[in-house]
């Protein structure tokens, strides 16, 4: 019987900027005022974890005011 990896979707910064519409340079901006979350680094690639992405979405869903 094979184990099964428990892998997560992980977003690379070019995905970031499509989702976000924004710049790679506000990525890093965010990554460093805190906006983000700091990047998981694997070997040369950056990635952004999908579940810390979409728990920060929550967040300012659950801060609008209507």
């Amino acid at each position: 019987m094979q184990k099964q990896l428990n892998t997560e979707r992980a977003y690379s910064t070019k995905e970031l900027c499509s989702i976000f519409q924004i710049h790679k340079s506000t990525v890093r901006r965010w990554v460093i005022d805190g906006t983000l979350p700091a990047p998981i680094k694997l070997g040369r690639s950056t990635r952004f974890l999908k579940s810390e992405i979409d728990q920060i979405i929550q967040a300012k869903k659950d801060e609008r005011v209507i």
